[in-house]
């Protein structure tokens, strides 16, 4: 029975993703919420980015991951800890850039936005476990 609601649970797992984009690019547009050039598309289309670049690097992850078991090294593990640095050093340039504040700024914005989408991941991930529990 637990090995079924893991996997119900690992196949809507793409569903938290895509509910989690539009909720992702609210809180940029309460992040931003002073700067009024801005619109929630724009917020959508800097998300998009964002995810498609993290999918992209989650991917390459991967990848190593099973080179690592294969070859059975444990330098891929120092390869796989910079590219997860490399994701959130990203997301702050990609900030610092597509919305053109300065650097401190820029950084405390990105520690909210961060705070923020972890605590919506976790609470998608609980209605995620809990719709899983009670449909399996």
């Amino acid at each position: 029975a637990l090995e079924k609601f893991v996997k119900s649970l690992l196949h809507r797992l793409p569903y938290m993703l895509f509910i989690s984009l539009p909720l992702f690019a609210l809180i940029l547009k309460l992040v931003y919420i002073r700067r009024k050039q801005f619109y929630y598309a724009d917020h959508g289309v800097f998300t998009i980015h964002l995810y498609i670049f993290t999918f992209m690097t989650l991917l390459l992850i991967m990848s190593i991951e099973r080179l690592e078991k294969i070859l059975n090294r444990q330098v891929f593990g120092y390869i796989i800890a910079l590219l997860v640095l490399g994701l959130f050093a990203y997301l702050y340039m990609a900030m610092r850039r597509f919305y053109g504040q300065g650097r401190f700024k820029t950084f405390v914005k990105f520690l909210i936005v961060l705070v923020l989408s972890i605590v919506m991941m976790a609470v998608l991930f609980l209605g995620l476990t809990i719709f899983s529990a009670v449909t399996f």
